[in-house]
C-alpha cells in the first residue's frame, strides 16, 4: 500500500504525462512538466540546504508554484509548515510561537520583509518560490508512515492556533477517503479553492484548475466573472465554501453546463440556503461534507434532502449518514478535559436521540497536535491504543442520521430545553433582507445579532422578528458579522462576544 503522496503523485504523471495537472490565470503545466519541475526543484532545495526533517513554513499563494514547491519539500522528506494564504502579519507570529521552522518560502516581497521584522528575521533559510528550472532528475526519499509531513493550523480566534500534526499515513487515508468522496477521474477537470483538496486531485490524474479570487475578500467576489471563467475551462467539480457557492447561486446569470457535481463543506448549509443552491444548478449532483481540520469528511449527505427531507430542521441541521470508516459517539457536554477510566464509556454516552458533544475516531481522524500537550487534552480522548477526537460540535443521533445543533459551548439550556443556535440561525435567514443572524446567551439574556443587506430596513425586520417569537429578550443589528477567515461560513461566536 503507498503511503507517500509524491509516490502518487508521480504515478499519475508516469500514466497521463500529457494530462493537465493544473491550471492558473494563463498557465497551463502538464504532469509530465509538473513532475520535471517538482524533481528540479527539490535539487534545488536541497542544495540550499532543506533535508529529510527540516520544517519549512511555506506561505505561498494558490499557483503552480505553490504545489511544486510542496511536492518538492515532501519528496525530501521535508516537513510543510503551511499557513493559508488569508493570513495575516499577526496570525503568521502566533503560528511560529507553535512551531519552530527551519526555512520559510514565500514571495519575493515578503522574504525582503522578513529580513527586517521578527520572528521571521530569525529563521535561518529564506528563500522564494522557484518558477521553472532546468530539468534535474530526483528520486524522492522514502518515509516512515509515521513521519510528519505536513503541520496546518486551526481558524481559532483567539489564543495560539492548534497546530495539526499530519503524518504521511494520515495524509494518505485522507487522500483515499477524499479520492472516493469526490469520485474525481482523469478526464475532470476540478476547482477548489481548498489547497490541500486539490493536493489531492493530483492523485487522480484530473485537473485541477485554480479559481483566482482575493480570499482576503470572500464577500467582493466577481460572480459573474467566476461563472465565466468556470464555463470557459469546462469546470464539471467544483469543491468550495458554502458562502463562496451560495454567491454563486444567488448571482447565477451565467449557466455551467459541465458542472456534474458540487461538493461543500466546513460551514453549516441550512435548508434556505441549500434550496438557492439547489435552484441555481439544478443539474448538478450537490453534496455537503460534514467534518473539520481533524477529521474529514464525518458525515455526508445530498443537498436535495437538506431542502426538502430534512427543510423542518425540527431536529436540528441533518448532515447525513456517518462514514463507513468513522466511529462516532454522543458525550455529555463538558468544557473540561475528559480522563477515560477502565475504558468504560457509560460515564459519558447519552442515551440514542439526546443531545450532546460529537466525538469520532477513524484511518482519517488526526491523533495528535505539533508542541501542545494542553491542545491533546482538551481536544482529545485516550481509550487504550484509540485516540478520539472531541468535535466541540453539538449533536444528535436519531434513525442513523446525524443532527447538529451548533457549537457544544454557544447552546443555551432553559428549563431543561435545549435552544440551538443553529435554528435560530435557520429562522432568522429566511428573513428577506437578512444576510445572517444568530442568538447568544449574555449575561442572563437571550440577544439576537443579525446583520443586514440594507441598514433602512431594519425597523421592518425587527417586526418580522419579533413575529417569529424566538424567545428573545434583545435585538442588535451590527454591520458585519465577524466569521471564519477559511470560508468566510461560520460565525465566529467568540470575536462576537468582543463586540459587546
Amino acid at each position: 500500500m503507498k503511503k507517500n503522496l509524491v509516490e502518487i503523485f508521480f504515478d499519475q504523471a508516469a500514466t497521463y504525462p500529457d494530462h493537465t495537472a493544473i491550471v492558473f490565470k494563463d498557465e497551463r503545466i502538464s504532469y509530465r512538466a509538473l513532475g520535471e519541475q517538482v524533481q528540479s526543484t527539490a535539487i534545488h532545495f536541497s542544495k540550499k540546504g532543506i533535508k529529510q526533517g527540516t520544517r519549512v513554513l511555506v506561505f505561498v499563494p494558490m499557483s503552480i508554484q505553490l504545489y511544486q514547491t510542496v511536492l518538492a519539500l515532501f519528496s525530501l522528506g521535508a516537513v510543510v509548515v503551511f499557513v493559508d494564504e488569508w493570513a495575516d502579519r499577526k496570525r503568521l507570529q502566533k503560528a511560529l510561537q507553535v512551531v519552530e521552522v527551519d526555512a520559510i518560502i514565500a514571495p519575493r516581497k515578503f522574504i525582503l520583509l522578513a529580513y527586517l521584522l521578527m520572528p521571521f528575521r530569525s529563521i535561518p533559510i529564506k528563500l522564494s518560490a522557484p518558477k521553472r528550472l532546468s530539468f534535474q532528475q530526483f528520486d524522492y526519499k522514502r518515509v516512515a508512515p509515521n513521519d510528519t509531513a505536513l503541520i496546518t493550523f486551526t481558524t481559532g480566534s483567539t489564543g495560539l492556533p492548534k497546530a495539526a500534526n499530519r503524518t504521511h499515513q494520515f495524509l494518505w487515508e485522507q487522500f483515499r477517503i477524499l479520492k472516493d468522496e469526490i469520485g474525481a477521474i482523469p478526464d475532470d477537470k476540478c476547482v477548489s479553492t481548498l489547497p490541500i483538496v486539490l493536493l489531492s486531485i493530483l492523485g487522480t490524474g484530473a485537473t485541477g484548475v485554480i479559481a483566482e479570487f482575493n480570499q482576503k475578500k470572500q464577500d467582493a467576489l466577481d460572480t459573474n466573472g467566476m461563472l465565466s471563467f468556470l464555463k470557459k475551462e469546462k469546470v464539471n467539480l467544483l469543491i468550495a465554501s458554502p458562502f463562496f457557492i451560495e454567491q454563486l447561486a444567488k448571482n447565477s446569470t451565467i449557466e455551467i453546463p459541465n458542472l456534474r457535481k458540487i461538493i461543500t463543506g466546513g460551514a453549516p448549509v441550512f435548508p434556505h440556503t441549500a434550496t438557492i443552491i439547489n435552484n441555481a444548478f439544478p443539474n448538478s449532483e450537490k453534496i455537503i461534507a460534514y467534518g473539520s481540520t481533524e477529521a474529514e469528511p464525518i458525515s455526508t449527505i445530498n443537498m436535495d434532502d437538506v431542502s426538502n427531507k430534512f427543510s423542518s430542521m425540527e431536529n436540528g441541521l441533518a448532515v447525513g449518514e456517518i462514514h463507513p470508516e468513522i466511529q462516532l459517539k454522543i458525550i455529555k457536554i463538558t468544557d473540561e478535559a475528559i480522563e477515560l477510566k477502565n475504558e468504560d464509556w457509560h460515564q459519558w454516552e447519552v442515551p440514542t436521540g439526546e443531545v450532546g458533544e460529537i466525538v469520532v475516531t477513524g484511518p482519517h481522524v488526526l491523533s495528535a497536535y505539533h508542541n501542545s500537550e494542553e491542545a491533546f487534552r482538551m481536544n482529545k480522548i485516550k481509550d487504550g491504543d484509540t485516540i478520539w477526537h472531541r468535535t466541540g460540535d453539538s449533536g444528535r443521533l436519531m434513525d442513523g442520521v446525524l443532527y447538529l445543533l451548533g457549537r457544544s459551548n454557544s447552546l443555551i439550556v432553559e428549563n431543561g430545553q435545549v435552544i440551538s443556535p443553529f435554528i435560530v440561525e435557520q429562522q432568522l435567514g429566511q428573513i428577506k433582507g437578512v444576510n445572517i443572524g444568530t442568538m447568544l446567551l449574555i449575561n442572563e439574556k437571550k440577544q439576537l445579532f443579525v446583520e443586514l443587506e440594507n441598514a433602512d430596513e431594519s425597523e421592518r425586520i425587527k417586526n418580522e422578528i419579533n413575529e417569529l417569537a424566538l424567545g428573545h429578550d434583545e435585538v442588535f443589528f451590527i454591520d458585519r458579522m465577524p466569521r471564519d477567515p477559511r470560508h468566510f461560513s461560520k460565525i465566529e461566536y467568540k470575536k462576537l462576544l468582543s463586540l459587546e
